[in-house]
Formats: C-alpha cells, structure tokens, sequence
C-alpha cells in the first residue's frame, strides 16, 4: 500500500503543476524546486524552536523579482483591491499596483522570484501574498513593497516538528506503516527532505488578524501574530490522503476548504475545528465564491458549478454552457455573479447562481483572476496580462433568470 500511495501524491503533483499553470508553462513549480541553493543561509523556522539548524535557501527565495518592462503583459495569476489600489501578482515575483483603476501599472519592491497564486488585503497597506515554495509575503504599504515572512523550509521543519510531537504522544507501533501517526511523521520528514518546492495556493484573514494559508499535499499552516510565528495544521484537518486545497471560501461564518477530487472540509465559525464533509463533485474543485445574498457556489473541472442557497441547504449541481474548468469569480455591484475559465471564457448569472450564460469575449487566453476597479471597469488577470472589460456592458445581455435554473 504505500508504493501506492507514494505513487498516486507524486502523480497529484503533476497534476496540479499542469493545473495551476493553465495551460502554461509559467508557474515553474518543478523549475523553480530544481534551482541552485543560495549561498546566504537563514535559521529556520520562524517558530521559535522549531528548528536549530542552519539550512540554505533555494536562489529563487533569497533573489529578488527581476524588473519587467511590460508587467501588464506578463503572466499574472491573482489580482485584489487595497483600497481604491490595484495589486495584481504573477510568475517569477512580480507584484504591480495601479491607483488609476488599472490604466498604470507599477512594479512593486518583491524580495524572491517565485510565481505568486494568489493575495488579499485586511485593509488598504495590510496585505498578504502566498506562491510557489511555500512562499508567504507581507506588505504594509498597500503592496508597493513585501518582504518574506514564511517560506517552504521553515514550513517543512514546522510540519516536521508537529509531527514528531503528536507522534511521541502516543508511540504507535513504528511497524504499523498504516497508522496514522506514522503517515503524518513519514509525510513530514518527506517534506523536509524534498525541500522547499510545494506551492501555497489560497490565504484567508480573519477579523481577529490571524492568517490560514493552504496548498498542495494538504498543507495548512496559521498565524495569529503577524506571521512572526506559524503553526502547522496538517494534523487537525481531516485530509488523510493529503490532497491538495485549491481554495478557501466564506460564508457568513461558515469556512471552507476544498480542492483536489472534491475535497471539501467545513467549519461552522473561524474558531471551530474542521469536519470533512461529503462533497457534492468527484472532480477537482478549485474556485468559491458566496454572495452577499448568502448563495455558496464551489466550481472547478469541466465547467461544474454547485451551488448551496444558504448555510445548511444541501448542494445543487447547475449546468453551465461551458465545459472548460472554472477557476475564480466576483460578484458585481449589480449582484451579476461571473465565473471564470482556464479557456479564457466568461459565465454569467443574475439569479444567484442558478443559472448561466456564457459571454461572448472577442480577446480570449486563460484567465486566474478579477477584480472591479474603482471606476467600475473589470480587470481580469490571465496568462498574458491584464485585460480591460466594461462591467456593465458586459452583463446588460444577461437574463435575470432562465428556464432551466435551478431551485433554490
């Protein structure tokens, strides 16, 4: 059974490189992992004792992200407001802000070279920023400058640690290779030996300032103060063959973490533990998105959308005119909910998910990302840059409800 189970993590990984590149080869997950180790060291972890050893950091964590002449034309995998601020995030670094609802663009101060996949702000200078080699970036100017807080190291030998403590708590049988212990302390130890190449793929803040950020293999590592200090989450979440979250959504007080073959774990507030949950897809779910009407929509491979219509209504699965996979949405002022696609396609619902149609784009490549501008006009982040839409007259065609919508 563990060949097997070796066997099947290593081929998720392939998988979610291919995935999480969008039909490109920008991401540089396995690129990136293979590049020469920096001669600068750094003691790890952040976690005071975690570690008391010197490692040294791969040369794409301690090389700051090169200058882009065109960075609106880059490869960009997230975009957020800060504010009346544009920040958009892509491969290699690179971070660009705009304060003139995204007709400029400036590239920020980033201090690795790493793709980043996705951030957010907990107000207009707070900002946070995760990617590829368990990077976490922080920025305090709106997202003009970051600096490294959390990187795949310090969260090998953190998972390592945790490990190795609830492993002593109990001492399995070391032969048992089944137990869950054991699988928990082998999987960590895996990781510090493979170092740091697994991505960080989704973040959420909380009112009380604490962090969650999660990835691939199931990682899930939280911060309450600022990110001085991390703790692991592996072994609190029930994820026992570690697939990757693609994502985390909100509703309400809801949490929800879901990803890789239709993982899907539930908490009922920020504070409770996580429980798994049956999920309504078999495929990978890797985008969420709740309304302010309270509707909960999960959406991912082939153009699947499952939609809950509010906390404790079961899921409902919704057609949609698109079999490409869904990776992000936003909900406009006008309560039009779009969802986007790695086939560079646009849906488009006015009756809360229940039904969608597709929008007809003249400029089409993948898209990662979106978010209004101050002046109304929609950006979406994709593998060749920025795009420019206007929101109302791309959604003035949409019906408020059709024939086949779904109940609630």
């Amino acid at each position: 059974m563990k060949p097997l189970r070796i066997m099947l993590r290593r081929h998720a990984a392939i998988v979610l490189a291919a995935l999480a590149a969008l039909a490109a080869d920008a991401l540089l997950v396995g690129a990136e992992a293979a590049l020469p180790v920096a001669a600068a060291a750094s003691i790890l972890p952040a976690s005071a004792g975690a570690a008391d050893s010197v490692a040294k950091l791969p040369a794409a964590l301690g090389r700051p992200a090169l200058k882009v002449a065109r960075p609106e034309l880059a490869n960009l995998l997230a975009i957020a407001r800060s504010g009346n601020r544009l920040v958009a995030a892509g491969e290699r670094g690179l971070i660009i802000y705009s304060d003139d609802s995204g007709q400029h663009w400036t590239q920020a101060q980033v201090p690795v070279s790493v793709s980043l996949t996705a951030l957010r702000f907990a107000s207009q200078r707070d900002g946070w920023a995760v990617g590829n080699m368990g990077i976490v970036l922080h920025s305090t100017d709106g997202g003009a400058s970051w600096q490294r807080v959390f990187d795949g190291q310090q969260a090998a030998a953190l998972a390592e640690q945790a490990a190795q403590q609830a492993w002593d708590a109990v001492k399995p049988d070391p032969n048992n290779a089944d137990h869950p212990l054991n699988l928990l302390l082998a999987d960590a130890r895996r990781l510090v030996d493979e170092g740091a190449d697994k991505p960080f793929l989704d973040l959420r803040l909380h009112a009380d300032g604490s962090l969650l950020v999660v990835g691939a293999y199931g990682l899930a590592y939280t911060t309450s103060d600022g990110g001085k200090t991390w703790q692991a989450q592996m072994k609190n979440l029930p994820n026992p063959n570690g697939a990757t979250y693609y994502g985390i959504a909100e509703r309400q007080q809801e949490q929800y973490l879901f990803g890789e073959q239709g993982v899907l774990l539930r908490a009922d507030t920020p504070d409770a533990a996580f429980a798994a949950q049956t999920s309504p897809a078999s495929g990978s779910l890797f985008g969420g998105l709740a309304t302010r009407q309270g509707t909960l929509m999960l959406f991912g491979l082939r153009g699947k959308v499952y939609r809950s219509a509010q906390p404790g209504v079961p899921w409902t699965e919704v057609q949609t005119p698109v079999d490409a996979a869904l990776i992000t949405g936003l909900q406009l002022a006008d309560d039009t909910v779009l969802l986007l696609g790695s086939a560079g396609q646009i849906v488009a619902s006015k009756d809360q998910g229940q039904s969608f149609i597709n929008l007809g784009l003249k400029t089409r490549f993948p898209f990662t990302g979106a978010a209004v501008a101050p002046d109304g006009t929609l950006i979406v982040t994709g593998t060749r840059g920025l795009l420019r839409l206007p929101a109302a007259s791309l959604t003035a065609a949409v019906p408020a409800t059709s024939s086949k919508a779904a109940q609630p």
